[in-house]
């Protein structure tokens, strides 16, 4: 069946707190909920197995057919920004682009970076723990722990790394699946360009290129890519490198703070590291939500029909709490025998080129934290940004014993 617009997707109670309660009142109501205006509604898949379907249609789009960008986005930076970017492309662009970039993200390639997380980790552990253990896990770790692994990608200094995250929640609007009004607009076009002429003049400074920087002007000089496209993508990779990253990071010490006995048992065995990554990614989606257009009606699995044509919302994170495929899925369970099926990381010809890296990540900063705390508790409320999108944690303060 279908529900009516859901009042939930827009309380800040549910945007800025725990959702789970909301996406279960959701899944509760129907496969599909109907939101937005009449007119042009938008469907939203609630339950595992439709938002699975349709992540994995390869005939689903991201853009409306016949165009490259959303009706409502304007000619200018954020416009040329979008039209490059791999992961809102359709094919055959967003097969060409992913072509380039994908021999650098396999799993065997991206352990080659194990060593420089492990290192990060080490590192800001080492000096928060030095300096008192309280602190900040957002800015002062979870933001900090990707620099390693991003600095040895794209080459980009130190130095450039506080200025170039003082814009990206600000750039997260491109994803937007709804329109942005005339002042977010212009902000999204600012911002744009700043990626674009920082990354431009990294690229005219740099005398020894990365491995994926040299490839990416290897693909322009022999046509493969355009100069936006090349850009475009070193700004997906620290994009999509640090955001995610950044998110699960910060949702892993929330987890270990406040579930008792939880970093306990990945103390006592280091065999749960693994599945602490899945549970949280399961739990703590670092995107809640995927917009699709389909191309052909959809028959969800209550029957419900979705027209060909419709704009879609995946929600990610309600379909990982779905209880018709996980067992108790609000509980964190690092013995559950399904975790890993989870769809933190999209699906289809989209799915997420460096989940293996953030997996990376995620095992080090978990590894880390097991062998430098005894204990992570909250000192001081937390807050969330206020996305349907990426609701990830703006800060948590916790105080850690060693």
């Amino acid at each position: 069946m279908t529900a009516t617009t859901p009042s939930i997707l827009d309380d800040p109670a549910f945007l800025t707190g725990d959702r789970h309660a909301g996406y279960r009142a959701m899944r509760d109501a129907g496969a599909v909920l109907v939101v937005g205006d009449p007119d042009h509604p938008t469907h939203v898949l609630t339950r595992y197995a439709d938002t699975q379907a349709v992540l994995r249609d390869t005939t689903g789009r991201v853009q409306p057919e016949g165009q490259d960008a959303p009706p409502w986005m304007a000619p200018g930076p954020a416009r040329r920004r979008l039209r490059a970017n791999m992961v809102q492309t359709d094919r055959p662009i967003h097969t060409r682009l992913r072509g380039v970039v994908a021999p650098l993200f396999t799993a065997r390639q991206v352990e080659k970076l194990r060593a420089a997380a492990a290192a990060e980790v080490a590192d800001e552990l080492g000096a928060l723990t030095a300096a008192g253990g309280r602190f900040d896990a957002v800015s002062q770790l979870a933001a900090r722990v990707p620099r390693g692994v991003l600095r040895l990608l794209i080459g980009m200094p130190d130095e450039d790394w506080d200025s170039l995250l003082r814009t990206q929640i600000d750039f997260l609007m491109i994803f937007s699946p709804f329109p942005l009004d005339a002042e977010r607009h212009a902000r999204l076009d600012e911002v744009s360009q700043f990626y674009f002429d920082y990354f431009d003049g990294l690229l005219g400074r740099t005398t020894a290129p990365t491995d994926l920087v040299r490839r990416l002007l290897d693909a322009e000089a022999q046509g493969e890519l355009s100069r936006d496209e090349v850009l475009s993508l070193m700004h997906t990779v620290l994009d999509a490198g640090f955001e995610t990253t950044r998110t699960s990071i910060a949702n892993v010490v929330e987890l270990f703070a406040t579930v008792p006995g939880l970093l306990d048992a990945v103390r006592g065995d280091p065999a749960l590291v693994t599945p602490m990554v899945e549970e949280t990614l399961r739990l703590r989606a670092p995107v809640q939500v995927i917009p699709r257009i389909l191309t052909a009606p959809f028959t969800a699995s209550d029957g419900t029909t979705v027209p060909a044509g419709a704009t879609t919302l995946c929600a990610l994170g309600s379909a990982n709490l779905d209880e018709r495929t996980f067992d108790e899925p609000e509980r964190v369970d690092l013995h559950r025998p399904n975790a890993a099926r989870h769809l933190a990381f999209g699906g289809g010809l989209h799915h997420c080129l460096g989940a293996p890296l953030a997996r990376i990540q995620l095992q080090e900063t978990i590894t880390g934290l097991a062998r430098h705390a005894t204990q992570i508790a909250p000192d001081g409320p937390s807050e969330r940004f206020g996305s349907l999108m990426f609701p990830s944690l703006a800060t948590l303060p916790v105080r850690l014993s060693s």
